[in-house]
């Protein structure tokens, strides 16, 4: 165990913290390029829950990577190959396992009736114990994802030799071997996954009529405002945009 790589050392927690900072980044970058932006209130509820879902996650992987790499006294697995297996199978098969089991909980809980459930709907104005049943739900997904990934890692044993061959180039050099596997690598590959499971989490219900007028008297005149909030904007709207249910119109 000398030679392997230590994934809780001083410096792969620093790697760490760096790769999920910089990941974070490519979900800055999405809501730029958006078209309707989202609030900035409403952007950083979806992103809190991929956060705090993928910092559970982390950990999990973690966890995991060290517990199996110590399961078997005799011929001891390399932790990093097995946290670079997590990453791989999360960040890859595991997109559309979690978009599944996501759909599979909303469904079961809008039967409920238990209003704050829908997917990136916090309420006008964003209530945050909203945001907290969004969280749990995802969590709850994120769970079920990540427990048919061990299983898979478990009953198919080859990953492991998939993984050894894969890193390779690595051996012997330790800072190499945690710099690729708990940064280079898993920051690529969460940057897509972020990217792809933001579009699955935000609402899709949603769009932008009008935008608040820069100036508002209430000596104006009252067609006045009718006729500046009835204006559809064509062009990337501001942060302070105002969004409107469409389901909820339409079930008027």
């Amino acid at each position: 165990m000398d030679n392997q790589c230590k994934l809780l050392g001083p410096f792969a927690l620093v790697v760490q913290g760096a790769m999920g900072g910089l990941a974070v980044l490519s979900l800055v970058y999405k809501r730029y390029k958006e078209e309707p932006r989202r609030p900035v209130i409403v952007w950083t509820f979806d992103v809190s829950k991929q956060v705090l879902g993928a910092s559970g996650i982390h950990a999990m992987n973690l966890f995991l990577a060290i517990l199996s790499s110590t399961k078997e006294e005799d011929a001891p697995t390399n932790p990093c190959n097995w946290y670079f297996l997590n990453i791989l199978l999360d960040t890859t098969i595991g997109v559309p396992m979690l978009w599944f089991f996501l759909s599979m909980i909303s469904k079961g809980v809008e039967s409920l009736r238990i209003p704050g459930t829908r997917s990136g709907d916090y309420g006008n104005p964003p209530q945050f114990n909203w945001f907290l049943r969004q969280a749990v739900m995802y969590f709850l997904g994120l769970s079920c994802m990540k427990f048919t990934v061990y299983v898979m890692l478990i009953v198919m044993p080859f990953w492991d030799d998939l993984a050894e061959f894969l890193l390779a180039w690595t051996k012997g050099h330790e800072r190499t071997e945690v710099s690729f596997v708990m940064l280079v690598f898993p920051l690529i590959m969460n940057m897509i996954q972020y990217y792809l499971v933001d579009s699955i989490i935000k609402s899709h219900d949603k769009k932008v009529v009008f935008r608040r007028p820069e100036s508002l008297h209430l000596d104006e005149d009252v067609s006045s405002l009718n006729d500046g909030i009835s204006r559809f904007q064509d062009e990337p709207i501001d942060d302070d945009a105002i969004l409107v249910d469409t389901a909820s119109e339409r079930e008027r």
